[in-house]
């Protein structure tokens, strides 16, 4: 029995210490940021305007807006009646980079297709920026 008590005064003795103070060079943990899903579904898209040549906002069914900047042959997206996207490479619901946007009316040739490189959230911080540099007659920022 004195034998436990005096093993267990010991540990206890050891071990207290070591929780009082953390050592000094222990480095500080900080969360990870988790990354942010953005996923604009082909089947919700409700509406769109064109930005310029390289981006469009695309409104979804629920009110969110996207900014989907594109590359390629988009010179004629300022007057297009209609815009489509079409999947490359898969049948993902997202509108994702590589994907295809189709443009029709309005001057497009047939076939004028550009695709895209980005897709995110459009932020109220950037419809007022956005509107500041119209309102300016100021060149649009590249998000």
């Amino acid at each position: 029995m004195k034998t436990t008590i005096i093993a267990g005064a010991l540990f206890l003795a050891a071990a207290v210490p070591a929780l009082a103070d953390p050592p000094a060079t222990a480095p500080a943990t900080t969360p990870a940021a988790k990354p942010v899903n953005i996923c604009l579904y082909r089947h919700q898209i409700d509406g769109w305007g064109s930005r310029g040549d390289h981006s469009l906002v695309v409104n979804d069914r629920f009110g969110k807006k996207y900014l989907v900047n594109v590359a390629g042959l988009c010179s004629d997206l300022n007057w297009a009646f209609g815009v489509g996207v079409r999947p490359v490479g898969g049948d993902h619901p997202c509108v994702e980079r590589g994907d295809h946007i189709v443009m029709r009316g309005g001057g497009v040739l047939p076939g004028e297709a550009c695709w895209v490189t980005k897709v995110q959230y459009y932020t109220p911080d950037m419809q007022k920026a956005d509107k500041t540099a119209r309102d300016n007659k100021q060149p649009l920022a590249t998000y």
